[in-house]
């Protein structure tokens, strides 16, 4: 009987982050963070430090807020600062501030806020905000949704008076809801990330016997990354949860007939399924994408440029993709670019089954999984 492999998980991060801002808004107390956290729970961390420093100090002099390359900070943040009293000047990196959030500033604006753009960022003076409808498009990210909902928890209303039932069938809305409605967030706290364990439920269908225990990974009902675990049960791998977490075994290969997958709810996992179809191979058609060149890069445009080389790739629109079966050998070696982007990175590293794979500025991956470089290799015989 073999036993598993351990692999480390990060917290998630879309749960932690919500976490800490609705504890800070209702209790004006800040849960801590650890070493090896995602940067962007580190991001918020400091961003709710700064902005509860400042209120102390009562001083009227504009704070920075740098929310680097965030964009649930980007985001949240927004909102927060726009009903806290202070003048706040909110900024990021250049791809940040080129990312969407227009409907969020009108929106606030059009209740009561005082937000102007400025050459890097924008510049906040909080007030006090009187929310009574609930008119904003959210098509472009659930992120907006979630932030006006965490705006109103100080108000104790949980974001439900004039959200209810509003777009409560988007995953990251339902989370935003379960975390303000809860009395002790500290179970969620803990739980690893779903979009993470991707990779590695990824890799195990490339490696015959693979045998992995995701530590402290549950299905929680609050991550709807989740719900990919179920086509991986169908293309060969064994999947069972436990106290410890998520163990995960190859029990058998198979041909993989042609596949179709919407993930306009969960577009985080998109670059990993592009890339398994090419290595396993399959046909695979990815419909949901609309959004996915407003991320940290460019994505649908870089997938089908990078995996080009490998198969032929169609792309009907901004939303569909087809990475049609590959029929030729993969190289013995790969040189990827990041793009800066942490998702690339574990997309990537599938390549590493399979020859010398090189990925430049790969530590980008700490965005969301800082030892994600260090815990890949033993695991898949590198």
């Amino acid at each position: 009987m073999s036993f598993p492999i351990p692999i480390p998980l990060p917290r998630s991060k879309s749960i932690v982050i919500r976490c800490l801002i609705v504890h800070y808004l209702k209790t004006g107390t800040l849960l801590p963070v650890y070493e090896h956290d995602p940067n962007d729970i580190k991001i918020v961390h400091r961003a709710l430090e700064t902005i509860d420093n400042q209120k102390k100090a009562s001083v009227e002099v504009e704070t920075k807020i740098d929310v680097e390359d965030c964009g649930a900070a980007y985001r949240f943040l927004m909102a927060l600062l726009a009903g806290t009293p202070g003048k706040w000047w909110l900024t990021g990196t250049q791809r940040l501030l080129q990312r969407p959030i227009l409907p969020l500033v009108n929106f606030l604006n059009e209740n009561g806020a005082a937000i102007y753009k400025i050459e890097q960022g924008w510049r906040i003076e909080g007030r006090k905000l009187q929310i009574t409808h609930f008119d904003l498009e959210t098509t472009e990210t659930s992120q907006y949704q979630s932030a006006v909902m965490m705006l109103l928890a100080e108000e104790n209303s949980y974001g439900l008076t004039v959200l209810r039932s509003y777009g409560l069938q988007n995953p990251y809305i339902k989370m935003t809801q379960t975390i303000l409605q809860t009395q002790d967030i500290s179970p969620y706290l803990h739980l690893a990330d779903w979009s993470a364990a991707i990779f590695w439920l990824a890799n195990a269908l490339l490696i015959p016997n693979a045998h992995y225990l995701l530590k402290d990974l549950h299905f929680d009902g609050l991550q709807g990354d989740a719900d990919i675990a179920k086509w991986f049960e169908k293309w060969g791998l064994h999947v069972n949860e436990n106290e410890n977490g998520i163990e995960v075994r190859h029990t058998h290969s198979i041909e993989i007939p042609k596949q179709i997958i919407d993930v306009s709810q969960t577009t985080d996992i998109a670059m990993i399924l592009a890339v398994l179809s090419v290595c396993y191979p399959f046909e695979l058609t990815l419909l949901g994408l609309k959004n996915l060149n407003l991320k940290e890069s460019n994505r649908l445009d870089i997938l089908e440029k990078e995996l080009s080389h490998f198969t032929s790739v169609t792309k009907y629109s901004n939303d569909m993709i087809t990475i049609h079966k590959r029929t030729e050998e993969l190289p013995h070696s790969f040189i990827f670019d990041s793009y800066n982007d942490h998702r690339f990175v574990m997309a990537w590293s599938l390549f590493n089954n399979y020859g010398k794979t090189t990925i430049q500025n790969s530590e980008c991956v700490k965005k969301s999984y800082p030892n994600f470089l260090l815990h890949r290799k033993p695991a898949n015989g590198n």
